[in-house]
């Protein structure tokens, strides 16, 4: 077939005007390469200018991750020295006979103090204490009104365990990034919650230099610091909820009606399970590419300059070479026809213009020579003339037609072989543009195959988490040459993983067990996640059981894709099973036919 189309476009080709030819490749060689360049370049030069610019960012969300690691640990240190002090423990645990005592006493533990003034990255340092004692500005009775915040109740909660929050101080009303850990006593009695406010200066110090707006934000839920106060306390809502767990990622957004190239950066403090940090710079692509828009569309201008002027010359040249080409071929029409008489041209000094001086010397040539045959033979005998006039015409038949013949010949096979390379390669240059094209398909797959896919999921994930994955395959029937429908199985171990590795576990654990009831095939997923809570549960199954996918969250949008798949192709009787308890794990139940084989499948589907 490429054959026959490469003979026909060829043919076609060699039946154009040489000037239709020599405008089709410099168009081919010239024109379309430069704009297909100019384009290349353009796209090259905006992805190298953002590929440079998201290093610079890199680097500098290096620096500045270094730098805000360097102030929490300080606020860290701190809490570590205060959580072990005994001195501390001795100022809550003793009892004072009056409120001089106690004022006394807090004289006596200048430790707040002497952080305060030799740690400028600490703004506030406040203990909220159980014990009802008097309160000043670093002792502060927890009332019942204290207690209920969440703050408080998440720093008793983790009892000791570092936590952060982005909370308002109650003595001065503004927000900090704060440090909150719960002490305790020597009886393991809760003494208070420590609370290490972060001076938002130094924050600001840290970020000041940075070109593009940076954004802190704590667990994605809290902005806590920005070059533009408004926006601290708020969701950062230009973050993808699903990519937080990633460490550095990059993506597009919409920000301010503006196009944002967003460097999300991830990290835990030192010694905090629970909590994440986050580092967004906002980089706007209008204005990074702007200097090389510039660039470029200078050097388009130059470029379609330089391309008017060139099809300007080549248009002149075709135009000069088509008006001598025309000549040429009058002239040797009129030879054909018997006129020799050719004026003599100036058609310059190529090729054509040899072929033009040739053709007239040839023309002379020959009617010298008929001229001589004339003269010299018209005075003989009738019949010696009719014989000579007979020989002359044979002869002049002979020489006429194989001299124009070779004439036109070397001109044919100049332009031919001078013209058909390029051709050629124009038609190699498209040959190679060809593409295939994948499709999926939707028959049924061995189930050997997909717990196979299963497992090298699994094992995936395992190499990526480490030892806080973990799975077990429990195989307790055959299930040589039973056949399922692709991707039923993978959303609901997927669902596994999320609910075990999401929820920050030191170690998920997902069972996949396959059994044969009496009338069923059936496979369990076990994970010992969080589970769901039981009125969400309730939504979910109320989801599977509804035609209309009306299930928000992205679980509930996958369990019941696998639910309506089943039961579109084996039947209502099948599907998928759901149970689950809050802080212990969920089990996903599958209920397939026990048959085996494509073909009963097939029948199944065609029910």
């Amino acid at each position: 077939m490429a054959v026959k189309y490469l003979i026909k476009l060829t043919g076609t080709i060699t039946n154009k005007k040489v000037k239709i030819k020599l405008l089709g490749i410099y168009l081919v060689v010239t024109v379309i390469p430069i704009l297909l360049i100019g384009l290349y370049l353009n796209y090259s030069m905006r992805d190298v200018v953002l590929n440079n610019t998201i290093n610079e960012v890199n680097a500098n969300v290096d620096k500045l991750e270094m730098r805000l690691n360097t102030i929490l640990d300080r606020a860290i240190n701190i809490s570590d020295q205060i959580y072990i002090s005994n001195d501390l423990k001795k100022v809550l645990g003793q009892e004072y006979k009056n409120n001089l005592e106690i004022y006394n006493a807090y004289a006596a533990y200048p430790i707040f103090t002497n952080y305060l003034r030799y740690y400028n990255e600490i703004e506030n340092i406040r203990f909220y204490m159980t014990k009802e004692m008097i309160t000043n500005s670093q002792f502060v009775y927890a009332d019942q009104e204290t207690r209920n915040q969440d703050w408080y109740q998440n720093a008793v909660e983790r009892q000791g365990r570092i936590s952060w929050e982005y909370m308002q101080d109650k003595w001065t009303e503004n927000a900090y990034l704060t440090l909150t850990r719960s002490v305790y006593g020597d009886d393991r009695e809760l003494l208070g919650v420590l609370a290490i406010e972060i001076s938002p200066n130094n924050l600001t110090a840290i970020s000041k230099s940075e070109l593009f707006d940076v954004f802190v934000s704590l667990d994605n839920k809290k902005i806590v610091h920005s070059k533009d106060p408004s926006y601290l306390g708020q969701e950062p809502s230009f973050i993808k909820k699903a990519d937080i767990q990633e460490e550095s990622i990059i993506y597009d957004t919409e920000f301010k009606e503006e196009k944002y190239k967003i460097y999300l950066r991830s990290f835990k403090p030192s010694k905090t399970l629970e909590n994440q940090i986050q580092i967004t710079a906002l980089i706007p692509i209008d204005d990074v590419i702007k200097d090389s828009k510039t660039v470029l569309y200078n050097g388009f201008l130059i470029v379609m300059i330089c391309l008017i002027i060139s099809i300007t010359l080549i248009g002149l040249f075709i135009r000069s070479f088509d008006k001598r080409i025309h000549l040429l071929r009058n002239a040797m029409n009129n030879i054909a026809k018997g006129n020799f008489t050719i004026k003599e041209r100036s058609l310059g000094g190529d090729e054509i213009g040899q072929a033009y001086d040739d053709l007239v010397v040839t023309a002379d040539s020959i009617k010298q020579l008929i001229n001589e045959v004339y003269i010299h033979k018209i005075n003989e005998e009738q019949w010696k003339r009719r014989q000579k006039e007979s020989e002359f015409k044979m002869l002049a038949s002979q020489i006429n037609p194989h001299f124009l013949y070779n004439t036109l010949e070397m001109i044919r096979m100049k332009a031919l072989i001078s013209k058909d390379q390029e051709v050629a390669r124009s038609v190699m240059l498209l040959s190679q543009m060809m593409r295939s094209s994948l499709e999926v398909s939707d028959q049924p797959i061995l189930l050997e195959s997909e717990i196979n896919l299963i497992k090298t999921y699994l094992e995936i994930q395992k190499m990526r988490f480490g030892e806080r994955v973990n799975f077990s395959i429990d195989i307790e029937c055959d299930i040589q040459d039973y056949y399922i429908f692709p991707l039923l199985l993978q959303p609901v171990v997927e669902n596994a993983i999320i609910h075990g590795i999401d929820q920050e576990m030191e170690a998920s654990m997902v069972k996949i067990k396959v059994f044969k009831t009496a009338d069923n095939l059936v496979i369990e997923v076990r994970d010992n996640g969080v589970g769901i809570a039981s009125d969400a549960l309730i939504l979910l199954k109320k989801g599977l059981d509804e035609s209309e996918d009306n299930t928000r969250h992205s679980s509930g949008i996958g369990m019941n894709n696998v639910n309506k798949r089943i039961k579109l192709y084996y039947g209502e009787a099948y599907g998928v099973d759901i149970e689950s308890d809050h802080g212990i794990g969920t089990v996903v139940t599958l209920f397939l036919p026990s048959k085996k084989g494509p073909d009963s499948d097939a029948e199944i589907t065609n029910h």
